[in-house]
C-alpha cells in the first residue's frame, strides 16, 4: 500500500493507476490514510488542515468542508482528540486535495465498537459518493458490508481475488451451524467442521436436513451444548477456509 501511495521503489511488477506508471503528477490523485497519526498534536483541528491544505495549494473553503463532514471540533488540537477523532482527522486529510482513490491502512485498528461503526459508515457515505476505496482490514465482518471486491493474502502472497459473493462461493455451501459447548462425536458427522476451543462450526447447505443429524449425533456422545446459531456464510468464513487450505498446502 506505502509502494502506491508513496511512491516507494520496488523490484518485481508494474504499478498502474488509470492506466498510467506511478509519478508525482499520478500520486496527487491518491489519498493516503497510514495506521499512524499524520497529525500535528499541537496543532488545532482546523490548523492541522490549513497546513495540508497549503502543501496542495488547496482554498481553505475545503478546510471548513472537511470540518463540517467528518463533525471535527476544528479548535481542539490533536493530541487532544480521542482515538475515534484521531481517525477521523487522519481521514480528513488524506482527503484533503479531493483525491479520486483513497488508500487506508487498518483503519479501525484501536477504535471501539461505536467508533469503528461510524469509521464504517463515514466510508459507506464515501463509496456512495464515487470514491474508489483501497483498504486493509482484520475487522472483515465489518468490512463485509461496505466492500465490492476483496483480495485475500497469506504469508505476504494475493492468494484469492474476487467480489464479496464469488469468494461466499469457494466454501461450498450456504449455511453454518455453529454449536458452542462440550462437544463429542463430531468425528462422526459427514459435515466440513472447523474447531476452535468450544466453538464448533458445521458446513451444511440445506439446514432443515442437516440440524436433526447433527443434534442427534451431538447428544448420543453426551455433549453438553450451551449455544446453537444458523448463519449464513460471512466472508470471514470464506476467508479462513481459503487460509486454511493454503496453509495446509
Amino acid at each position: 500500500m506505502r509502494i502506491i501511495a508513496e511512491g516507494i521503489k520496488y523490484n518485481e511488477g508494474e504499478i498502474k493507476i488509470f492506466g498510467k506508471d506511478l509519478s508525482k503528477e499520478v500520486l496527487t490523485l491518491i489519498g493516503y490514510s497510514p495506521q499512524e497519526n499524520i497529525s500535528y498534536e499541537l496543532l488545532t483541528v482546523e490548523e492541522n488542515l490549513k497546513f495540508y491544505a497549503d502543501l496542495y495549494n488547496i482554498p481553505y473553503e475545503r478546510v471548513e468542508e472537511l470540518i463540517n463532514i467528518f463533525k471535527l471540533p476544528k479548535d481542539k488540537k490533536a493530541k487532544d482528540l480521542s482515538g475515534g477523532y484521531k481517525k477521523r482527522l487522519n481521514l480528513a486529510i488524506s482527503l484533503i486535495h479531493n483525491p479520486k482513490i483513497l488508500i487506508l491502512d487498518e483503519p479501525s485498528t484501536g477504535l471501539d465498537v461505536s467508533s469503528r461503526k461510524e469509521l464504517w459508515n463515514l466510508l459507506k457515505e464515501l463509496r456512495d459518493e464515487g470514491k474508489t476505496i483501497i483498504l486493509s482490514t482484520h475487522h472483515i465482518e465489518e468490512a463485509e458490508g461496505i466492500i465490492d471486491r476483496v483480495g485475500i493474502i497469506n504469508n505476504g502472497k494475493i492468494v484469492a481475488v474476487g467480489s464479496v459473493k464469488e469468494l461466499k462461493k469457494l466454501v461450498g455451501v450456504k449455511n453454518v451451524i455453529e454449536v458452542e459447548g462440550v462437544l463429542n462425536g463430531l468425528d462422526k458427522l459427514s459435515f466440513e467442521i472447523t474447531v476452535k476451543e468450544n466453538l464448533a462450526k458445521v458446513y451444511v447447505d440445506d439446514v432443515n436436513e442437516s440440524l436433526p443429524k447433527i443434534v442427534e449425533t451431538l447428544t448420543k456422545y453426551n455433549s453438553k451444548i450451551r449455544h446453537l446459531y444458523i448463519k449464513e456464510v460471512t466472508l470471514e468464513d470464506a476467508f479462513l477456509k481459503i487460509v486454511g487450505e493454503c496453509n495446509e498446502n
